[in-house]
């Protein structure tokens, strides 16, 4: 991913997400800005993008609050943190999402992260399941439910081991 194609993000973003969760193109800015080697686009053969990955290594029990802006990354981090992977409606089922989270995983296990966590919104929760993400456990939970309200109903923070492939 670079600057120029953050518009097309913010596309792939409306177009996948209700308004209320969606975030401003300084959001995705700062994250670039921090993690310019794991956030990814995809592009069909028109080089029309039609999906992204936005992650980071992180650190700690709790996910970030969707939308606040990072001063900096945890170091050392002890996980991969995916923020988002959306793929344009019309591109779904074409395989963008699992070339997306490929790259992801690879970046991952290169600097020895062996645990991705996220935050999955409600209809997701049994997308992220079939990819092997479990719940997170023993998390705090009046601080992990307010930042889970951020995501909407149904929204849960999950995790589950770094694998190569």
């Amino acid at each position: 991913m670079r600057v120029h194609d953050l518009g097309q993000v913010l596309d792939v973003q409306a177009d996948v997400y209700d308004a209320d969760i969606l975030e401003d193109r300084s959001f995705y800015q700062n994250r670039l800005d921090l993690a310019p080697d794991s956030c990814w686009v995809a592009r069909d053969a028109d080089n029309s993008l039609q999906g992204y990955l936005v992650s980071y290594p992180w650190a700690g029990l709790l996910p970030p609050s969707l939308g606040d802006p990072l001063n900096s990354l945890p170091a050392p981090a002890d996980q991969w943190f995916i923020h988002d992977c959306a793929v344009m409606r019309r591109a779904q089922g074409r395989g963008v999402a699992g070339a997306l989270l490929r790259a992801g995983r690879r970046y991952a296990w290169q600097r020895g992260l062996r645990r991705c966590s996220l935050v999955s919104l409600g209809p997701a929760v049994g997308y992220w399941e079939r990819l092997g993400y479990k719940p997170i456990e023993g998390v705090p939970a009046p601080v992990l439910e307010a930042k889970l309200r951020q995501y909407g109903d149904q929204a849960s923070f999950m995790d589950c081991p770094v694998r190569p492939d």
